[in-house]
């Protein structure tokens, strides 16, 4: 079972999609030259061909770019409300955030909760403002911490 630390909560948001980026801008800058020249020959069938395929790629690219947009923003608000349970907690232990460990990246009902080698299962509200905890035995107590490091 892997836990996790707050400081890996905290950078786990951050993704890199620069592959896309470039690729979208490749598809759309051939999309704008063969447009031109489009525009310019009209009766060559050819880049009217053209036109199609890129205008099409440019559209494929954009969607994976929205998706995309739209997962990191959902996970970055996840992490964000991780957080705030983290502080919450630590102030309520009276521990430092770095010695909690959590065995989820977001929010969850019945989250485990590792607090200096002591494991809490974690209960939420139906609208996740507001928790309890209560001490927790694990089966395997073979666990992995990751860390903002690994």
């Amino acid at each position: 079972m892997s836990f996790y630390t707050y400081d890996y909560i905290v950078a786990h948001s951050v993704f890199n999609n620069t592959i896309w980026y470039v690729l979208s801008f490749i598809a759309l800058a051939a999309f704008l030259v063969v447009s031109v020249k489009h525009l310019r020959s009209r009766l060559v069938s050819r880049y009217r061909d053209l036109v199609v395929i890129l205008f099409l790629a440019v559209v494929f690219l954009g969607g994976m770019q929205w998706n995309s947009y739209n997962a990191t923003e959902s996970d970055r608000k996840q992490s964000s409300h991780m957080a705030v349970f983290l502080h919450s907690l630590s102030e309520d232990m009276q521990v430092p955030v770095q010695e909690i460990r959590t065995n989820s990246t977001s929010l969850r009902q019945g989250m485990i909760v590792d607090v200096n080698g002591i494991f809490y299962s974690v209960i939420f509200n139906s609208d996740f403002t507001a928790f309890r905890y209560e001490q927790t035995h694990l089966l395997d107590r073979d666990v992995k911490i990751v860390d903002k490091e690994d």
